[in-house]
């Protein structure tokens, strides 16, 4: 009767191990987020360069499963027409999409457009 326990206890770790062997290869794989392809830089308005404005305007968006930025929203301004001009050239960038489990998803970004004078 000794012997016959010895033998369950083996067997009973082949199937944990089978168990957890499962659960890794069937979990998903982690989201990655979207990246920037092709941009397209900003232009300064006539009214911020004689003014000397400057700063970094804070764009909230999706980027979509095809790589193109959709429902573009200005979450910190610099200037009304910079923040303008920044949506304008943002609204042309293009992205390779989020993945998620291998396949593009949608998935929000920020995207900070600075401008400096030179």
């Amino acid at each position: 009767m000794h012997r016959m326990k010895l033998l369950f206890i083996p067997v009973a770790a082949i199937f944990a191990l089978s168990a957890v062997l499962l659960l890794t290869a069937q979990e998903p794989k982690p989201k990655t987020p979207p990246k920037v392809l092709y941009q397209v830089e900003p232009q300064y308005t006539e009214e911020a360069r004689a003014a000397k404005v400057s700063g970094s305007v804070l764009l909230k968006l999706v980027v979509d499963v095809n790589g193109d930025a959709q429902d573009i929203q200005v979450a910190r301004s610099v200037d009304e027409g910079l923040d303008q001009k920044a949506v304008e050239a943002v609204r042309q960038w293009r992205f390779a999409p989020a993945t998620e489990d291998g396949k593009p998803v949608a998935a929000a970004a920020n995207i900070e457009v600075n401008f400096r004078l030179q």
